[in-house]
């Protein structure tokens, strides 16, 4: 089994970028909506809402998505390193959800603070808070590093710059073929 889990900021473009693995045989499954399934089990009726739920219940919910995953073969997991909660960032791949996941990488993919404020704000669909972008990127950068080290996987950086999509796809095929 082959677990790669591609992460980045809300707006960086991470689902675009990761569409590439399904050309090795790998199934997209997104981290947030598997979780999110296991609130709504219990009452939560909007995903967004899941950041605001008490951090006890939030990290109930990743160990069940963690769980989950880790059944389901050749996979790449969209999720998010960290996430902003009104006490500050919480970890997205903490020990238990990277300990079940067991991921052979962890993809970043970056962009400036600017390009991804620009998408954010095309993107009606989505109710997101204001945050430092920049700040948010490097607490990704320590949480990946710190959840590699936990499993042992490698850590890659894909940069995803406007107008540059067929770059980071080539640079995140790159990583998988190796």
């Amino acid at each position: 089994m082959s677990v790669v889990i591609v992460t980045g900021v809300p707006g960086v473009g991470k689902s675009t970028v990761m569409n590439a693995a399904q050309d090795y045989g790998y199934k997209i499954v997104n981290f947030g909506s598997t979780m999110f399934e296991e609130a709504q089990k219990e009452g939560v009726e909007n995903r967004d809402d899941m950041r605001k739920l008490p951090i006890e219940k939030q990290q109930s919910l990743q160990k069940q998505a963690g769980e989950r995953i880790s059944q389901m073969g050749d996979v790449v997991v969209d999720t998010h390193a960290s996430i902003l909660t009104p006490s500050g960032y919480m970890p997205g791949l903490p020990e238990w959800t990277i300990s079940a996941l067991k991921p052979n990488i962890i993809v970043l993919v970056e962009a400036t603070a600017q390009e991804i404020a620009g998408r954010r704000s095309k993107d009606p669909s989505r109710m997101r808070d204001a945050d430092d972008i920049d700040m948010h990127q490097k607490v990704n950068r320590d949480y990946a590093e710190t959840a590699a080290s936990i499993v042992g996987a490698t850590v890659s950086i894909v940069e995803n710059h406007d107008n540059q999509i067929e770059i980071a796809v080539e640079q995140f095929r790159k990583v998988l073929s190796k």
